[in-house]
């Protein structure tokens, strides 16, 4: 998957026109420059990384960011990812999707899983690296700044490529700089949204129409940063919403009494058809019976 994006970035870059907001194009933003050109980028001045080089002539490199968070809880932590980047990397050079004379840069920031640090990342990645694609953020709520900004970095913008982007909100329409998240690109097939197609799939196959949805905010933060649990249920929500199927959602952090009893006061013998449980460790309600009320 990693070599397929690196492919995209090497392919797709040249032809990327996105012009959101109208400014100056820097020479830095090409990929190969001609040796001795200064100033701004004219057109004899740049080339695609698919063109025939002349290494007196140009200078090539492909600058990557990634922001990523340093800490290894996080499943997608860049002291996880760094090796298999590189890997992709000899890939690519192996398969000579891109000309040997470009070098390839890779540019690291730990956004910490934070927003605010994340968004500083992009900004000193494209304005003082000057790189040409962002790789990441892994956590939502880091990459929802990060992928609302990457259309009006640059006069073409810049394109945001992530494993994650698990919330609804990361699955719409991408094809207008009007859209949200126009330039960002989901290299990953789970999101939040199939698993609650999943679900509604499963509570129609046994005509069920009620669900109490036991959840803790900060669950599987290992997965999507923090407030996992709560970006899951928000995205439950909004497809339940869409098929009438009434919830209940129940988070834990509010209580730390036995999930048995909770169940027996948020359930009852006859209030819902379901339960979903999203919580990391509830062993409690491992041992629940669920019949159809």
């Amino acid at each position: 998957m990693v070599a397929a994006m690196l492919a995209i970035i090497a392919l797709a870059l040249p032809t990327v026109h996105g012009e959101c907001r109208r400014q100056d194009v820097r020479e830095c933003e090409a990929i190969c420059v001609s040796i001795g050109s200064e100033g701004q980028v004219k057109n004899d001045s740049y080339t695609g990384v698919g063109a025939q080089l002349d290494t007196n002539q140009w200078k090539c490199e492909l600058r990557i960011i990634v922001i990523l968070p340093a800490n290894t809880s996080i499943e997608a932590s860049s002291p996880r990812v760094h090796p298999v980047l590189l890997k992709a990397e000899d890939y690519i050079r192996a398969q000579q999707i891109i000309p040997g004379s470009v070098a390839i840069r890779w540019i690291f920031y730990d956004d910490k899983c934070d927003q605010a640090r994340a968004t500083v990342s992009a900004m000193d990645g494209t304005g003082r690296d000057c790189g040409h694609v962002i790789l990441g953020p892994a956590c939502d709520l880091s990459l929802a700044p990060v992928a609302r900004i990457g259309r009006f970095i640059y006069n073409d913008g810049i394109p945001v490529i992530t494993g994650a982007g698990y919330t609804f909100d990361f699955e719409q329409n991408k094809t207008r700089c009007e859209d949200e998240f126009y330039l960002l690109i989901r290299t990953g097939w789970l999101s939040f949204q199939r698993i609650a197609f999943f679900m509604i799939d499963l509570l129609r196959h046994f005509k069920w129409n009620r669900v109490v949805y036991f959840y803790e905010r900060h669950g599987y933060f290992n997965v999507a940063g923090p407030q996992t649990g709560h970006l899951m249920l928000s995205t439950m929500a909004e497809y339940f919403r869409r098929e009438n199927i009434t919830y209940l959602p129940f988070s834990t952090d509010s209580t730390r009494t036995n999930f048995t009893e909770s169940l027996k006061e948020k359930v009852g013998l006859s209030h819902s058809n379901f339960i979903i449980d999203f919580t990391p460790r509830s062993s409690d309600l491992q041992h629940i019976e669920v019949h159809d009320g």
